[in-house]
């Protein structure tokens, strides 16, 4: 199997066939996950911010979501987010897909009750599945650092003005999952919709209301590279094996 997680708009796309829902038990709580088939192979997928979108970044259960992977089965897990662009030089809207990230703030581990330190990192496994499957993408980026923030709210423009001396982009969840999923010995990456300059690049003014928008709309692009990249794993990685 292959996992899929995503955020709100995933809610409003049908993404998988022959669907099943279930409520996976894990010792970090439940996870919600949906059962079915993109192009006849098996996917777990899972709403981060849940079914009911009641579910901010940093109440996000990203333990019990990626362990619920694990336990079901899944070796490769595909992220889908959106981010605030960094870069005045790029036009919008984007996708780019980080080769590394900066977390100061979330803490997120598996790890809360024992001595354990992990080298963090995006697979290159899953990272060169999406840039495959994006390859006629007009404007993919290829690498680039992903900024975590705490979330739910935006940033300043003080805190954008240091961190684009760092980032490309800027976002709430990835780089928890990232890291969680090294933990667990799961092999993540993740493509990102840049949707929006963040607050203050070019003098914008930006609110969650237009964020959401500019997501909707770039959602489907960027399903359509995760349809594609599930593909370029499961050929590439899974089926050679047998």
């Amino acid at each position: 199997m292959i996992g899929i997680i995503g955020g709100t708009h995933i809610l409003e796309i049908d993404v998988l066939h022959d669907v099943k829902e279930k409520v996976v038990e894990t010792p970090y709580g439940i996870a919600e996950v949906d059962l079915g088939l993109i192009d006849g192979i098996e996917i777990v997928l899972i709403q981060r911010h849940g079914k009911k979108q009641d579910r901010p970044p940093h109440r996000i259960n990203h333990a019990a979501n990626f362990y619920a992977f694990k336990k079901l089965g899944v070796k490769y897990v595909v992220g889908m987010g959106s981010v605030g662009c960094l870069r005045e030089e790029i036009e919008l809207p984007a996708l780019i897909v980080p080769d590394d990230y900066i977390d100061f703030y979330s803490g997120t581990t598996v790890y809360n009750d024992k001595l354990v330190h992990v080298t963090p990192g995006f697979s290159e496994n899953v990272r060169k599945a999406l840039i495959i499957a994006g390859k006629n993408v007009p404007n993919l980026i290829d690498k680039g650092v992903y900024f975590q923030t705490r979330g739910p709210r935006l940033e300043t423009k003080a805190e954008i003005r240091v961190i684009k001396e760092w980032a490309d982009c800027v976002g709430m969840t990835a780089a928890s999952e990232a890291t969680v999923a090294k933990e667990l010995k799961l092999e993540y990456a993740v493509v990102c919709t840049m949707d929006n300059y963040a607050h203050g690049i070019k003098d914008v003014t930006i609110d969650y209301e237009e964020i959401r928008r500019k997501a909707k709309e770039n959602a489907d692009l960027c399903l359509d590279v995760v349809g594609k990249a599930v593909r370029v794993i499961w050929d590439e990685y899974i089926n050679k094996k047998y």
